[in-house]
């Protein structure tokens, strides 16, 4: 092995044991000084290069990591390009027989409301007799007991009278069958 190599291999980033070049750089008085020479430089490099930068640039790199890292808050009418339905809307099996499941009970409960509605003429004093009739029952106090779900109640109660308006017998549903009768 030439002086030559031995000194390219000892300036590569990383040196690996290698028996010859270590007996060369024993045997050669000018490799052995150029390999210490090599060996001081490196020690006081590294403890010289090796500072840690100011406060104020750590904290300045902190923020613009945590900036990077989090995406800005945007309003919700601006993320809505951002939206999947089609993760949300994807039909799976289970959902699928839950939908036609109540779009069958659906389709049930407004026929019987229709038949309920037109088999039956309401008037409004029958109301207020019904509500003299439950206060003085002697089941008054269990139904204080029930919780009752007002929203759905509210909501079924539309539903009805919806129905009742359109049916043959109601108001809106009169006045269609009159127009749609056929001579």
């Amino acid at each position: 092995m030439q002086c030559a190599d031995v000194t390219e291999r000892l300036l590569e980033e990383e040196l690996a044991a290698d028996a010859e070049l270590e007996r060369h750089v024993a045997e050669c008085a000018r490799c052995s000084h150029v390999a210490g020479g090599l060996a001081r430089l490196d020690a006081v490099l590294r403890s010289t290069l090796v500072v840690s930068p100011p406060l104020d640039l750590q904290r300045q790199l902190v923020r613009l990591a945590n900036e990077a890292a989090l995406p800005p808050s945007l309003p919700w009418w601006r993320r809505l390009d951002q939206l999947d339905l089609m993760g949300w809307l994807a039909q799976h099996p289970q959902m699928a027989a839950a939908q036609g499941l109540a779009t069958i009970l659906l389709a049930l409960t407004t026929w019987q409301v229709f038949g309920w509605l037109s088999a039956f003429r309401p008037v409004v004093g029958d109301v207020g007799y019904a509500m003299e009739l439950l206060a003085a029952s002697p089941a008054a106090p269990y139904l204080g007991g029930l919780q009752i779900d007002l929203q759905s109640l509210g909501l079924w109660s539309l539903v009805g009278i919806a129905g009742w308006l359109v049916a043959e017998d109601g108001p809106i549903g009169r006045r269609l069958s009159t127009r749609l009768r056929l001579p």
